[in-house]
């Protein structure tokens, strides 16, 4: 029950936002009008203020950072060798297939629901991990996929793709301009840092219950057995791997441990959706296991925030 009632709030908006949609009280274009506010706003906003009042350590927690990402990388491997042998995917659809595994839906759902769950303190390990996560996701994709056919003029090209999408992004762009403040110090006219702190307080609920008018987008389209095989681990063992290395074999603060518990946990991300679509393959997979791992994750998700909770 207490699980339950801790992860309540978070499911009540997201379900309002899905049937906002589904009950077509809303348009998919007036929910998807939302979503751009939300992501292109509220929440840049609520990541630039709580950027600027972070408090940088000294010392920064590169265990933190490692155990995030050798947990992913090997995730990412581990699904290219499942996608191989189990599925006989090309060289493309492993790439694929191994994004659904490793991409957690680090924005959409990561940061309403890491600073929900961990208050905004948690803003700085998130935007940590947010910062690397296109970066190496879609570097390592882009090179898996055209192993075959490898060119550094090609992985140059993709890969100043990637950084320039990352630049112009509103959610970088409020993460770095934040860094800068807070580093140089730079004072905010407290009237403006007023009406900042004021428009933030709308990111989280709005953020979720733009994720609820976004589900109505995707269908359970079949390949069933590679889906759930994203999803096992994606949400079951990423986050246990994460687990082990934050608080069993490494020493890191009990907040950006949780904060890289819970994002390793959370859904397949829509950009790997977003992947497939450019390669036109493992399409169907990836949307199903977006579903099938967003709804699942209600039950994983709660249980992780009522253990981070308990520990923080």
């Amino acid at each position: 029950m207490q699980v339950f009632e801790t992860v309540l709030p978070v499911l009540a908006i997201v379900l309002v936002g899905y049937l906002s949609v589904s009950r077509k009280h809303l348009s998919q274009e007036e929910g998807d009008s939302i979503a751009k506010f939300a992501f292109s706003y509220v929440i840049p906003v609520l990541l630039f203020i709580g950027t600027v009042n972070a408090k940088i350590p000294a010392h920064m927690q590169w265990t933190f950072l490692f155990s995030y990402y050798a947990a992913l990388l090997f995730i990412y491997a581990l699904a290219v060798f499942l996608g191989k042998i189990l599925f006989k995917f090309s060289a493309a659809e492993q790439s694929v297939f191994s994004m659904g595994a490793a991409y957690s839906n680090a924005t959409i759902i990561g940061i309403p629901v890491c600073l929900y769950a961990l208050g905004e303190k948690a803003i700085l390990p998130v935007f940590i991990i947010i910062s690397l996560h296109n970066l190496v996701l879609f570097t390592i994709g882009f090179i898996v996929a055209e192993r075959s056919t490898f060119s550094m003029a090609s992985f140059l090209y993709n890969i100043l793709g990637i950084i320039k999408q990352l630049i112009a992004s509103p959610i970088t762009c409020s993460l770095i301009m934040g860094g800068v403040v807070n580093i140089l110090n730079v004072p905010i006219y407290p009237p403006l840092e007023e009406a900042i702190s004021l428009m933030s307080k709308a990111a989280i609920p709005t953020a979720l219950f733009a994720l609820g008018t976004t589900l109505n987008k995707y269908r359970i389209q079949g390949h069933i057995a590679p889906a759930l095989v994203i999803v096992i681990l994606k949400i079951i063992i990423f986050p246990s791997l994460v687990w082990v290395l934050v608080f069993q074999v490494f020493s890191i603060s009990p907040l950006w441990a949780s904060a890289a518990l819970l994002t390793s946990a959370m859904p397949v991300g829509i950009s790997a959706y977003i992947f497939s679509q450019k390669y036109q393959l493992c399409v169907a997979p990836i949307a199903t296991s977006i579903i099938i791992s967003t709804i699942a994750s209600i039950l994983t998700l709660s249980i992780l925030i009522a253990y981070v909770q308990s520990i923080i």
